[in-house]
């Protein structure tokens, strides 16, 4: 068993604003040493994100990140340390709090953490599958060493209510909108609401969602969401859920 430090880059179209995109995934194994930095290849994307932006400095500025964090891995990086190497990027360019995962030795961490938190980057065929996702959110929802709960439990008529996850007080739904009309979601979403209104008074509950939509087409089943539960997309809910747990 590893364990293993990683942080998410973030990229900020204005200093002002909290609207970012992810587009790096920085990682350090703290046993044997190792070091990657994986970073965005659909620019295309990006540039739709901040049509303002640079985009030939941007891939510069990632593959300077990416060459100087290899390059520790060739001179030896004994003193490397994700903590001091992150508190550099304050501006446009931010990187999340440091999470410590436990590993298998032999376990493509570095592939798979990526595909959670730049999973819009990929093309369907080479995301994970759903099953695989959720397994990395688990593990990473376990970091905290908090205890999981069976994630169904009975409502106010003694109905499931199947969640993703339970922990502690804490209760977790994932939602995916990517390639679904939003408009057949909104019964879902009434009903999620539903259960969330009743069993606010027995658990925190999350609402997280896939980070690529149109707004436009799934604002009615946000605004159903947000009036009865905390809702984030999964990359940052992940952050605000550790804070409620640890």
């Amino acid at each position: 068993m590893h364990q293993v430090e990683f942080a998410a880059l973030k990229y900020y179209n204005n200093l002002v604003s909290e609207e970012c995109l992810y587009i790096g995934m920085l990682f350090h194994n703290l046993n044997t040493g190792k070091c990657d930095f994986k970073y965005i290849s659909n620019f295309k994307r990006f540039q739709l994100f901040d049509d303002e932006a640079d985009v030939d400095f941007v891939k510069a500025y990632l593959l300077g990140i990416k060459q100087q964090i290899e390059s520790y891995n060739n001179i030896g990086n004994a003193e490397f340390t994700l903590s001091s190497y992150i508190k550099i990027y304050v501006n446009e360019f931010k990187f999340t709090k440091i999470t410590t995962i436990d590993v298998e030795e032999d376990e493509n961490y570095v592939d798979n953490l990526t595909k959670v938190y730049l999973k819009f980057d990929f093309t369907m065929n080479k995301r994970l599958t759903q099953s695989d996702e959720k397994r990395y959110i688990r593990k990473i929802l376990s970091s905290s060493k908090a205890t999981f709960s069976k994630p169904k439990i009975s409502g106010l008529y003694d109905e499931n209510v199947s969640f993703d996850y339970i922990i502690g007080d804490v209760a977790i739904k994932l939602f995916s909108f990517k390639g679904k009309d939003a408009t057949k979601l909104v019964p879902a979403a009434k009903q999620w609401a539903f259960s969330a209104e009743e069993l606010k008074n027995r658990y925190k509950i999350y609402f997280l969602y896939d980070e690529d939509y149109d707004l436009q087409q799934v604002k009615v089943v946000m605004k159903i969401l947000e009036k009865h539960a905390k809702v984030y997309r999964i990359q940052d809910g992940l952050n605000y859920v550790l804070k409620d747990i640890s």
